[in-house]
């Protein structure tokens, strides 16, 4: 599996949402299992965006891909 927003993050690094990708396309790399959602953000208001980072699962198939 090879998934451009999995690509970019690292082992126990949290990124926020707007860096990696659209909201849909992070709602289902969390619903699959890969992505692991932190709310808290270093924001406040309107431009706070959620954290993400990899599960083991995420971490597990980063570099696999789809045959």
């Amino acid at each position: 599996m090879t998934d451009k927003i999995l690509e970019k993050m690292k082992k126990g690094v949290y990124y926020p949402g707007n860096y990696l990708g659209r909201k849909t396309e992070l709602s289902i790399l969390e619903e699959k299992g890969y992505l692991q959602r932190m709310d808290g953000s270093f924001l406040c208001g309107p431009d706070s965006e959620p954290n993400y980072c990899l599960t083991d699962k995420g971490l597990h198939n980063k570099g696999e891909k789809d045959s």
